[in-house]
């Protein structure tokens, strides 16, 4: 990645006033960009982004001791270093970190999968279907780094990262937070993906009317192609909504298209476009979820015989309906995100064709997140699972025990009364223990993460491995 000139940058934020502190913008190279003053490096423009709780224009001075040849910036600030003050920070970050990056999304084709469920799934199912298609693909998201979108300047980074390697595709998992805070501004996208909506970041957005508006941003650009199922009321929403200049540049997807499904709890069958496709991953949501990766490609160009061949090698994502292994196991273990109602619903409907013995699940909810989905959660639970404990998530700055009680109280009335573990790892350990022959045991709510966030500190934490521990200790004394 080569330095580009200032002026170049300039360029891209129509109305900005410059302030070059005695120099000249021809003079001036910027080779990266940042907003963290702690990782600046020499020649970055620091990115002043405000916010809530930080704001970037404090660390200015810091950034500029540290080698920011340049700051972007919403207001003059007294610091002795060029500065290009636009409107709003946020706004102009985009279109900057891609001129900084070389626009690596007019290089590469990026797929952008957005909703609120499935969207690692199919993010990763795409990259490994690329890639059994012969292509080099790679995906950014939640398994990838702290933010499931990244800030604009990291993502254009990492982009830019990808086409050095000689990837032609990026798979990008697109938050609604992403959309709203313009993360994705400066990308093209080949293709643009929609998979479900459902309640969930309703402290965030206020509400379901905002939370799709906030999604539907996405497909209103008019380069790619949109690629949306229409499987619940909000993807048939916007595939009515949406104006296309090319009735080619819209493909929606019904689930209804999909024919002879078998499930199991090692994988599943069904029949996509008259090919048959045997998958390792788990029931029903991710056969749709397949069909959806299938659409894409084939509205991509790319052979529809080869697209078949290649779902069959997608492999199961971590931490979504990842069974724990324990060879000669009397009981079933999966480990899955489903940290949301809908998710759970799912997770413990599909957990129920596996066994015609109990399902127990072990989960929680997040703290200083969306309080509004824990009763919910708790009577989905008690309606759907023959044993119910509660536990712990993440907490961070919130009483476990209240979070628990919420979560309890929507409980109430529902098939199951609930019990309460606030140690995770213990109620983990219980279930499995307790469990009898046949039963199948979900620990819901963290899936991938590798930690427990408990005030502001992230304790190493896995529901796999101490899924896989208890099931081995268990196995060991029957």
């Amino acid at each position: 990645m080569l330095p580009v000139q200032l002026e170049e940058v300039i360029a891209t934020c129509p109305g900005a006033r410059v302030l070059m502190k005695g120099q000249a913008p021809s003079s001036l190279a910027i080779s990266g960009v940042s907003h963290d003053s702690r990782v600046v490096q020499d020649g970055d423009l620091f990115a002043c982004i405000g916010g809530k709780e930080h704001d970037g224009h404090e660390h200015a001075l810091e950034a500029a001791k540290a080698g920011a040849a340049a700051l972007l910036v919403d207001r003059e600030l007294p610091v002795p270093t060029p500065q290009v003050v636009v409107n709003n920070v946020r706004s102009a970050l985009g279109a900057v970190s891609a001129c900084v990056y070389g626009y690596p999304s007019t290089v590469m084709k990026v797929l952008g999968v957005t909703g609120t469920a499935g969207k690692t799934t199919v993010a990763h199912a795409l990259a490994q279907a690329l890639r059994g298609c012969g292509d080099e693909a790679e995906v950014i998201g939640t398994l990838e780094g702290p933010h499931t979108t990244p800030e604009a300047p990291d993502l254009q980074k990492a982009l830019a990262e990808m086409r050095d390697r000689g990837r032609r595709w990026a798979c990008l998992e697109v938050s609604s937070h992403g959309l709203d805070y313009g993360r994705v501004e400066g990308t093209e996208f080949a293709a643009k993906l929609f998979t479900n909506l459902s309640p969930e970041h309703l402290d965030f957005h206020g509400d379901m009317e905002n939370y799709f508006r906030a999604k539907r941003r996405l497909f209103e650009r008019d380069a790619g192609v949109s690629v949306i199922s229409v499987a619940d009321e909000w993807g048939s929403r916007l595939a009515q909504e949406l104006q296309v200049k090319d009735p080619a540049s819209l493909v929606t997807v019904d689930p209804t298209e999909i024919h002879n499904t078998h499930l199991t709890a090692s994988g599943s069958s069904f029949t996509w476009r008259e090919r048959p496709i045997r998958s390792q991953l788990l029931g029903q949501f991710n056969v749709v979820n397949l069909q959806l990766v299938a659409e894409t490609l084939r509205a991509l160009d790319i052979d529809s015989d080869l697209i078949a061949d290649a779902l069959q090698k997608v492999a199961p994502i971590r931490g979504r309906m990842q069974p724990v292994a324990s060879q000669g196991s009397d009981i079933s273990v999966v480990v899955d995100y489903s940290h949301k109602p809908e998710a759970l619903r799912q997770a413990l409907n599909v957990s129920r064709t596996f066994t015609n013995q109990r399902v127990w699940v072990v989960f929680g909810a997040g703290g200083d997140r969306d309080k509004s989905k824990r009763p919910i959660m708790g009577r989905i639970a008690s309606d759907l699972a023959d044993e119910v404990i509660v536990t712990s998530d993440n907490p961070r700055s919130e009483d476990p025990a209240e979070i628990a009680r919420e979560i309890v109280a929507g409980a109430h009335g529902g098939r199951v009364t609930p019990r309460v573990i606030l140690d995770r790892a213990d109620a983990i350990e219980q279930a499995i223990m307790e469990a009898t022959p046949g039963d199948l045991v979900l620990v819901a709510g963290k899936g991938h993460e590798a930690f427990q966030v408990v005030g502001i500190e992230r304790r190493p934490f896995d529901d796999a491995k101490i899924s896989e521990k208890a099931l081995s200790y268990r196995d060991g004394i029957q």
